[in-house]
C-alpha cells in the first residue's frame, strides 16, 4: 500500500476510535443515575406529583356484618390525589402491610379516590358497589406500617404507620370505625396518631372525603329505650301490627328532632317542629290503629313504615343534618339477646333507665318485666337470681340471692320463689321487701319452709332448677328469671357469670358470697387447656387436660375406681386407676395416628401420658364437658333401690371454626386457654403452635 495512504488510515481509525470512547464517557457523565433515579437517556422517570398521593383512610377491624363476612373480609384503604394533575398509577404497589400492584394506566384525577379492599364481595356487601382493587394479605389488627412504592424507580411515595395503642383512637379497633385523616392534607413526611381520627360515620367514609358536619350535641342524648319487635298476636290479630320503638330523652334539656330520622331497620323522618322535652318519651308503632286498641292509655306520635324482623335486624337513627349516626342497634334473637322476646310477648328495654351511647351490646339489653312491655314510661326495675346454694350440711342452708342489676330500688314483695317453673306459687316474698340499687338479698331455707300457706320446698343438692317469678300466673304472664342447675359438692354455690359476649351463665362459685357480689367462677382442679379440632389431616386431633389444683387428682371415685372422669362431646372415659399429678398434662389423642407417630409428629415427651378417644372433633364446634363422679345415692326407695351415679361438671367449652373464635380451623394451630380463666369464653383463647403435653411450650 502506499506509504501516504497507510498514514491517513491510521490517522482516520485513531480518530475515530478517541471520539467513540469520549463520546461515551461524556454520555456516562452527563446523565448518572443516583439511587432511586433513571438517567435521561432511559424510559422510567420518577414523576414528582406522586408525592401528592396520600394515604387517607385505613379499616383496619372492622366490625363483622354477619357470619357470611367476619371483619377480615371488610377492611379497606383509600389512597386520594390531593395535587391539581392527573397520576398514572400504573406500576405503584403496595409492598408493606398489604400487597397490591395497581394496573397499567390507571389514571386518578386531581381530588380522587383508589379504594382497595380485602375482599369484593364483602365491601360490595356491606357499602353496595365494588372497590376499585382487591389485595392480598391482612391488616394487622394491632397495626402494622403500610408502604407504596414506584416499582420503576424504587421511590418510596409514602410509608405510614399505624397502632390500636393508646393515644390512636380507640374506635377503630373492633368498634366499627375506621381511620381517617385530620382535616386538611398532613404533609407527606407527617406520621403517627396526632394525624389521624375516627371517621365520623360508622363503617367510615370509602371513595369520599370524610366529613364532620356540625350537629346539636343536645341530640346525644336521644336514646331507644324499647323495641318490641316480635309481640304476641292479639284476638286472631297478627303481632306485626302491634310492634313499637320507643325512644327517651335522657338529658335535661329539651331535644329538637326536626332533622332526626330512622334510615335503617324501619323508616321514620320526625316533622319539622317535633321536640322532645327532658326525661320524655316518644312511641312510634307499625300500626297506629292496633297499637291504640292494645295500649288505649298510651300517647302514640307516629307510624313508621315497614316491620322490625323477628329474627333481629340493624335500627338505625340518624341526624339528616349533620349526617351522624346517633343510635345503631344490631340486635337479634339469639343468645345473648333476650331470648323470651321473640315471640312470648316481652320486649327488650335497656338493663338502665337511663342507658349510655353504647347501645350496641346485648348486655345493656334485658326483657321487659310484663308481657307486652311498657311503652312511653322507665320499664319497671327487674332483679336477678344471682347466687343459689343448693348443697349444705347443718348448721348451713340451702339459700337463694337475689340481685338488683338497675339504678332505682325496687319492691319485689309480692314476687314467688320456686324450685319448679311451672308450679311459681311456693315461696312468696313479704311485702315491702325493697332491693337497693346494684344492692342484694338472700333467703334460706327456714324462709322458704317458714309459711304454711304456700308449699314449702328445698333445693336438691343433684339438680334442679330456681326461679324468681314476678306474677302468681307465672313466667306467660309475667318477668321470671332462673336457671337450672346439676351436681354440686358440699359447700360449693352456683352464681351468674356473663362472659366476653354477654352471655349468662350459672356456674360453680370460687367462694359462698351470698349478700355481696359474687367471686367468680371456679376453675379447676383440672382444666381443658389446648384443643386441636381441625388438624391439617384429620389425623392430629387432640385435648390436653392440665392438673391446675396444686396436688395430685385421682381420675375415678376413691369407692368406686370403676368410676372414672369423662369428657362427652366425644364419648371419653379415662381408664381406671388413672391418676394426674400436680401441674401435669395429660392428651386425649385421636385413633387415626399411633400413640409413636402423634410422639413423633408433636414432639411429645416420653414422660406425658397420652389416652385415646374413638375419631376425632368436629371440625366445626362441639361443646366438650369434663366431669368428675360423686357419691351415688338412691332417688325414690319407693320406686326403685337401684343406685344412680350422678356426675359434677368441672370445666366446659364449647369451641366453634366461626364467631370470632380465634382462627385455629385447619392452618395448623391448636386453640390454648389464658391460664386461670373460665373455660367456656371466646376471650379467653388464643390460637398458637400446638404442644400437646408441654404447658410451658412457646404458645401455650
Amino acid at each position: 500500500m502506499n506509504p501516504k495512504c497507510r498514514f491517513l488510515m491510521k490517522s482516520l481509525f485513531l480518530f475515530l476510535s478517541v471520539a467513540l470512547v469520549g463520546w461515551f464517557v461524556a454520555g456516562c457523565e452527563k446523565n448518572p443515575a443516583g439511587p432511586g433515579e433513571e438517567g435521561e437517556d432511559t424510559l422510567a422517570v420518577f414523576d414528582e406529583n406522586l408525592f401528592n398521593l396520600r394515604l387517607t383512610e385505613i379499616h383496619y377491624n372492622p366490625a363483622d356484618l354477619d357470619d357470611r363476612f367476619p371483619s377480615d373480609s371488610l377492611e379497606f384503604i383509600e389512597i386520594k390525589n390531593t395535587g391539581i394533575a392527573s397520576l398514572d398509577l400504573g406500576g405503584l404497589a403496595f409492598d408493606q402491610g398489604i400487597t397490591y400492584v395497581f394496573p397499567d394506566s390507571t389514571i386518578l384525577e386531581p381530588d380522587g379516590f383508589f379504594v382497595i379492599a380485602s375482599s369484593e364481595n364483602g365491601f360490595k356487601e356491606r357499602y353496595g358497589l365494588s372497590p376499585d382493587g382487591v389485595y392480598t394479605g391482612q391488616l394487622k389488627n394491632g397495626g402494622e406500617r403500610i408502604t407504596l412504592v414506584d416499582t420503576a424507580t424504587d421511590s418510596v411515595i409514602f410509608s405510614q404507620p399505624y397502632e390500636d395503642t393508646e393515644g390512636w383512637p380507640q374506635e377503630a379497633d373492633g368498634g366499627g370505625y375506621s381511620l381517617v385523616t385530620i382535616k386538611g392534607v398532613p404533609a407527606r413526611d407527617l406520621s403517627g396518631p396526632s394525624i389521624w381520627r375516627k371517621s365520623a360515620r360508622l363503617n367510615g367514609s370509602p371513595g369520599e372525603d370524610d366529613v364532620v358536619k356540625e350537629i346539636d350535641s343536645t341530640l346525644f342524648n336521644l336514646r331507644i329505650t324499647e323495641l318490641h319487635y316480635n309481640p304476641l298476636d292479639l284476638d286472631g290479630t297478627d303481632g306485626d301490627s302491634i310492634e313499637f320503638i320507643e325512644l327517651k330523652n335522657v338529658g335535661s334539656t329539651e331535644l329538637p328532632l326536626g332533622t332526626v330520622a330512622f334510615t335503617e331497620g324501619v323508616r321514620y323522618a320526625f316533622p319539622d317542629d317535633a321536640k322532645l322535652d327532658a326525661g320524655a318519651f316518644i312511641v312510634l308503632a307499625s300500626d297506629s290503629e292496633t297499637f291504640k286498641r292494645r295500649y288505649p292509655d298510651v300517647d302514640l306520635y307516629g307510624e313508621y313504615a315497614d316491620n322490625l324482623s323477628n329474627t333481629g335486624e340493624k335500627v338505625v337513627v340518624f341526624d339528616i343534618a349533620s349526617d351522624v349516626q346517633l343510635i345503631v342497634i344490631d340486635f337479634n334473637d339469639n343468645n345473648p339477646w333476650p331470648k323470651v322476646a321473640d315471640g312470648d310477648g316481652y320486649s327488650i328495654v335497656p338493663v338502665s333507665a337511663n342507658p349510655d351511647r353504647t347501645q350496641d351490646d346485648p348486655a345493656a339489653w334485658r326483657c321487659s318485666r310484663r308481657v307486652g312491655g311498657s311503652p312511653g314510661a322507665d320499664d319497671p326495675g327487674i332483679v336477678l337470681v344471682n347466687e343459689v346454694l343448693t348443697h349444705t350440711d347443718p348448721p348451713d342452708y340451702d339459700a337463694i340471692e337475689l340481685y338488683n342489676p338497675g339504678d332505682e330500688p325496687v319492691d319485689v314483695g309480692g314476687w314467688y320463689l320456686t324450685d319448679r317453673k311451672v308450679d311459681p306459687i311456693k315461696f312468696r316474698i313479704p311485702d315491702s321487701t325493697f332491693i337497693a340499687a346494684g344492692g342484694y338479698v338472700f333467703f334460706d331455707e327456714t324462709d322458704f319452709n317458714a309459711d304454711s300457706t304456700f308449699a314449702s320446698f328445698n333445693l336438691n343438692s343433684h339438680g334442679e332448677e330456681v326461679w324468681l317469678v314476678a306474677d302468681e300466673r307465672g313466667c306467660t304472664q309475667g318477668y321470671c328469671h332462673g336457671f337450672t342447675f346439676g351436681e354440686i359438692e358440699n359447700g360449693i354455690s352456683f352464681g351468674r357469670h356473663v362472659t366476653s359476649t354477654g352471655r349468662e351463665v350459672f356456674v360453680a362459685q370460687k367462694d359462698v358470697t351470698l349478700g355481696e357480689a359474687n367471686s367468680g367462677p371456679l376453675v379447676g382442679p383440672l382444666v381443658i387447656s389446648e384443643i386441636m379440632y381441625h388438624s391439617a389431616d384429620n389425623a392430629g386431633d387432640f385435648i390436653e387436660i392440665t392438673n391446675v389444683s396444686g396436688q395430685e387428682v385421682k381420675l375415678y371415685h376413691p369407692d368406686y375406681p370403676d368410676t372414672t372422669w369423662k369428657v362427652s362431646g366425644i364419648g371419653f372415659r379415662f381408664p381406671p386407676n388413672s391418676v394426674i399429678k400436680t401441674d401435669e398434662s395429660v392428651v386425649i389423642a385421636t385413633d387415626s395416628i399411633s400413640d409413636k407417630a402423634f410422639r413423633t409428629r408433636y414432639d411429645v415427651p416420653d414422660d406425658v401420658q397420652i389416652f385415646t378417644m374413638t375419631g376425632g372433633l368436629k371440625n366445626g364446634s362441639e361443646n366438650l364437658k369434663l366431669l368428675k363422679p360423686e357419691d351415688p345415692y338412691v332417688e325414690d326407695s319407693t320406686k326403685s333401690t337401684t343406685p344412680v351415679y350422678p356426675y359434677m361438671l368441672i370445666d366446659e367449652v364449647e369451641y366453634s371454626d366461626g364467631s370470632n373464635w380465634p382462627s385455629a380451623d385447619g392452618n395448623g394451630m391448636s386453640l390454648h386457654r389464658k391460664p386461670g380463666t373460665y373455660g367456656d369464653d371466646r376471650a379467653n383463647w388464643s390460637a398458637g403452635s400446638p404442644s400437646p403435653g408441654r404447658p410451658g411450650a412457646e404458645g401455650n
